[in-house]
C-alpha cells in the first residue's frame, strides 16, 4: 500500500509541474499553490518511504532536508512587499537543506570509511575546480552578481560538497539496493543543475525571460527532490 502511495505522489508531482510552469510566467497565489502541491508531493514521498524503511540517521536527516526544501520553496516564491524578507529566508532554508543532506551522506560514509576526514585534500581540489566551472558559466553568460559574490561562493561551496559527497556515497555503498545509488547520484546532480540554472535566472536579465531554461530549472529540481526522497526507501 505504501509503495502505491509513493508512486501516486510522484505522478501527481510530475503531472502538476507543467501547470506550475505555465502559471510561473506570471507569479501569483495560484502559481504558489501549484508549486507547493509539487513540493508537498516530494515531501510525502519522503514520509511514506520513511514509513517503509524505518528510522535511521540517514532517513532522519533526509526527511529533515526535504522539509527544509519545502519551506525554501514557499519563501522563495512569495511576491509583493514581503519578498524582501521572504527571499533571504528561502535561500537560508535551501542552504540548510544542502547542509542537512550533506550530514546524511557524511553520517553514512562514516560507517563505510570510519577515518574519512570531513574534507579530504582531493575533495577540496574537486570542489574548487567545480566552483571555477560554476564561475565560468556565469562569466560566459555575462551574469552580474558582484554584490552577492561572498554569500554565493559559500552557497556554491556547500552545494558542490553536497553533490560530491552524494556521488562518493553512491559509488562506495554496497549494503543498500542498487537503486539507492542510481537515485542518489542522479538526484544530487539534478539538484546541482537546478541551482545553477536558478542562478542564471536570478542574476541574468537576459535569462529571466528564457522559458526553456525555466523548464529545465523546475524539471531538474522536482525530479531531483523526488529521487532524493526515494533514496530513503532503498537505504
Amino acid at each position: 500500500m505504501y509503495y502505491a502511495f509513493i508512486g501516486i505522489f510522484s505522478v501527481i508531482c510530475l503531472a502538476v509541474m507543467p501547470f506550475f510552469l505555465r502559471e510561473q510566467r506570471h507569479p501569483s497565489n495560484r502559481s504558489l499553490l501549484l508549486k507547493m502541491i509539487c513540493a508537498t508531493m516530494f515531501l510525502l514521498v519522503g514520509l511514506f518511504s520513511y514509513r517503509v524503511s524505518g528510522a535511521s540517521a540517514y532517513a532522519n536527516f533526509m526527511l529533515l532536508g526535504l522539509a527544509s526544501s519545502w519551506f525554501g520553496d514557499l519563501f522563495l516564491h512569495i511576491q509583493g512587499k514581503a519578498k524582501n524578507y521572504a527571499f533571504p529566508l528561502g535561500v537560508l532554508f535551501f542552504l540548510a537543506a544542502h547542509i542537512i543532506y550533506l550530514l546524511a551522506y557524511d553520517n553514512y560514509l562514516s560507517d563505510i570509511i570510519p577515518d574519512h576526514p570531513f574534507l579530504a585534500p582531493w575533495e577540496i581540489g574537486v570542489i574548487l575546480f567545480g566552483m571555477l566551472l560554476y564561475l565560468l558559466v556565469f562569466i560566459f553568460t555575462k551574469t552580474k552578481f558582484s554584490v552577492f559574490m561572498i554569500p554565493l561562493s559559500v552557497y556554491v561551496f556547500v552545494l558542490m560538497l553536497m553533490c560530491l559527497r552524494a556521488l562518493t556515497l553512491a559509488c562506495l555503498q554496497t549494503s543498500f539496493h542498487p537503486a539507492f545509488s542510481v537515485a542518489l547520484s542522479i538526484g544530487a546532480i539534478f539538484f546541482l543543475l537546478s541551482d545553477t540554472s536558478l542562478g542564471l535566472l536570478m542574476f541574468n536579465k537576459k535569462c529571466k525571460a528564457n522559458f526553456p531554461l525555466k523548464i529545465f530549472n523546475i524539471a531538474t529540481y522536482f525530479i531531483g527532490q523526488l529521487l532524493l526522497a526515494i533514496t530513503i526507501l532503498f537505504r
